[in-house]
């Protein structure tokens, strides 16, 4: 038989499962809420959610009495569980879509940033291509054409 104090110590250590149980429900709450296309995936994320909170509980339980399932674990992980909602999981929320927002917003600024750079180093790329082919073809070009123009000239006034 148990003692009182190590059922009590186990409780308090599942009531610590239900509070990470929580943590995580939020985290899906601001990825659910930040991001649309999650909405279109609601059945595959959910059951990531319950796949994850069942991992969590089972390695709640067996980290504390190594599979020895009693009724209160599901009590305690409950009582965790709301023990956070009630608490701080408004503050915890507003934390996660802060972090959210900001990490998204650099996202877009850094891709905004290396477009603006891939397209300026386009025209430059462009524009020195542009370059070598006016060298290479239309200034020797105008050369010749000059050069065939006076040939012209200098023979009218040959002849005249």
């Amino acid at each position: 038989m148990i003692p009182f104090t190590q059922d009590v110590s186990v409780f308090y250590g599942t009531i610590y499962g239900g509070i990470i149980i929580g943590l995580l429900f939020d985290i899906h709450r601001g990825l659910k809420h930040n991001f649309k296309f999650i909405n279109y995936f609601s059945l595959f994320f959910d059951l990531l959610f319950w796949i994850l909170v069942t991992l969590i509980t089972f390695i709640t339980i067996n980290a504390i009495e190594f599979f020895d399932l009693r009724y209160y674990h599901f009590v305690a992980l409950f009582l965790g569980f709301i023990l956070y909602y009630n608490t701080i999981s408004k503050f915890v929320l507003s934390v996660i879509n802060k972090i959210i927002l900001f990490t998204t917003n650099s996202c877009k600024k850094t891709v905004h940033y290396i477009v603006a750079i891939l397209n300026n180093l386009y025209y430059v790329i462009i524009y020195s291509i542009h370059l070598m082919f006016d060298i290479i073809f239309y200034i020797p070009n105008i050369f010749l054409s000059a050069i065939r123009c006076i040939k012209r000239k200098s023979i009218k006034r040959i002849k005249n």
